[in-house]
């Protein structure tokens, strides 16, 4: 039996995804997922597998939607999911150590330009 390994990850400081867990399809079944980090899965048969993955949201339904289509050979394989900074991004799903959230460098301009917007009319209305 071959198992996968998917660390489900989410970006630091978005304590909104703690409110939900992700929800995992593999080849269109719905997987229980225990919660973020590490989670083992045993899957009947190594070889092709279709893994999808999405975190339930308000609006949209489904955020940070990723899939891919991996080759689980029989003494299994691990991947990671990273939730994205932004409800309208996609997630990213793949190789352990190189998903990055997307969305996180537009949060961070957006946060200093609010900065700075807020600075610069303190040192004005003096």
């Amino acid at each position: 039996m071959a198992a996968l390994c998917i660390d489900l990850r989410r970006p630091a400081g978005a304590f909104l995804y703690d409110m939900t867990k992700p929800r995992l399809t593999i080849d269109g079944y719905d997987v229980p997922v225990h919660d973020w980090g590490q989670n083992y899965f045993d899957v009947v048969v190594g070889g092709p597998h279709r893994v999808e993955i999405y975190v339930p949201y308000v609006f949209p339904r489904r955020v940070g939607r990723a899939k891919l289509d991996v080759m689980v050979p029989e003494e299994g394989v691990a991947l990671e999911y990273m939730a994205p900074s932004i409800t309208f991004a996609k997630g990213s799903l793949g190789a352990p150590g190189q998903q990055k959230s997307s969305g996180f460098k537009a949060v961070w301009a957006f946060t200093i330009v609010m900065l700075l917007l807020v600075l610069a009319g303190v040192i004005l209305r003096r």
